[in-house]
């Protein structure tokens, strides 16, 4: 349901004079119809629709019962609509802010009538005032152009030529009037494109098209340098990533090496405790030992001599030059015989070289 729209009839009647209207004084009257709202009906209409709406909505929960029953839907079509109340107080203050504002409308517009009347009577009393003056004024000058002699020519002044002076007097007057007041538009309009240029330019309290410019152009160099922090970020990210996973690893490696430590102290355990069966053992090694070195130095008091080193080594000396002579004696034995073979070898030689040679002789000599 939608509420009723009043509505405001303006007529303007302006002059045409060939120039463009900026809103001056007497150029135009606003007449606005009268504006009359019959709250009662409304609230009647508006409760009239409620319960066909109610009514309605009976209806429309009774179908979506039985769509659900054939359905088997029933959860979410059997929800009633939630706030319902709460839109309806909503709906109701909407209307009342309306009929406010349309009040508020009417004063204004009211007031802003009566102003424009009294400006506007204001204004015809003015130009009432100075016409009047200038009628006066003419008349002076009229009275005062009749009979006056021409200095060069000594002739009076006709009447119609002081008459065609008034008239051009009262168009020039015109004309100047007419471009005052075009001054004053084009003034104004000025005025006006000034303070929308003004406006333009300040963005707020204290906030300027140049300010903005400047703070743009800051805003660009932030960015570039952002953009190459962000460069840097993203190499001292990747910088991070790789110096992760070497923590990653030595962190690996430093487990490995607690593993490896666990083991080592594992082992030096086992080690200690060898070392302390060890030292148990020395000492049953060492008292052995003492036993022994005592039996020994009887055994070598009871050996005499033969404990002597030096003795020892001559004896050994004397031992090694033994042998070495034996085994020079027998290679000199293998020489000799040897050389004894290879004498008589050379001696059958020569015996036989002997006997040839006789023999030799001995045929020569029968023939």
């Amino acid at each position: 349901m939608q509420a009723p729209r009043a509505r405001v009839e303006r007529v303007v009647y302006s002059v045409d004079d060939g120039e463009p209207s900026f809103g001056q004084i007497g150029q135009g009257i606003i007449k606005t119809a009268p504006i009359a709202i019959n709250r009662d009906e409304f609230l009647q209409a508006f409760r009239d629709l409620s319960f066909d709406r109610y009514q309605l909505q009976l209806k429309n929960n009774l179908l979506h019962r039985r769509l659900g029953e054939y359905y088997k839907k029933l959860d979410h079509v059997l929800k009633p609509l939630e706030g319902a109340l709460d839109l309806e107080e909503k709906y109701q203050q909407k209307l009342f802010s309306y009929e406010e504002l349309q009040l508020k409308e009417e004063r204004e517009m009211q007031d802003i009538k009566r102003k424009l009347e009294a400006v506007q009577f204001k204004y015809e009393d003015k130009l009432e005032h100075v016409e009047k003056n200038f009628n006066n004024l003419q008349q002076l000058e009229k009275s005062t152009g009749t009979g006056l002699i021409y200095s060069k020519k000594g002739k009076p002044i006709a009447d119609k030529t002081v008459e065609r002076f008034l008239t051009l007097q009262r168009r020039k007057s015109e004309q100047a009037s007419a471009l005052c007041l075009r001054y004053i538009r084009c003034r104004n309009a000025v005025a006006e494109l000034e303070i929308i240029v003004r406006k333009l330019e300040c963005l707020g309290p204290g906030l300027y098209v140049a300010q903005y410019e400047q703070l743009h152009i800051d805003n660009q160099n932030f960015m570039t340098k952002i953009e190459e922090r962000e460069d840097e970020l993203i190499k001292n990210r990747s910088k991070c990533t790789e110096h992760n996973q070497m923590l990653a690893h030595i962190r690996e490696k430093m487990h490995h090496t607690d593993e490896v430590i666990d083991f080592a102290e594992c082992d030096l355990g086992d080690a200690e405790i060898e070392v302390l069966r060890a030292r148990e053992d020395l000492g049953s090694i060492k008292s052995r030992r003492d036993k022994l070195r005592w039996s020994l130095q009887g055994e070598r008091l009871k050996a005499g001599l033969l404990t002597r080193k030096d003795l020892l080594r001559d004896y050994q000396d004397a031992t090694d030059e033994v042998v070495q002579l034996r085994e020079k004696k027998a290679q000199l034995q293998t020489e000799i015989k040897n050389i004894t073979n290879q004498v008589r070898d050379a001696r059958k030689q020569m015996c036989a070289s002997h006997t040839n040679i006789e023999n030799e002789v001995v045929k020569d000599e029968k023939p």
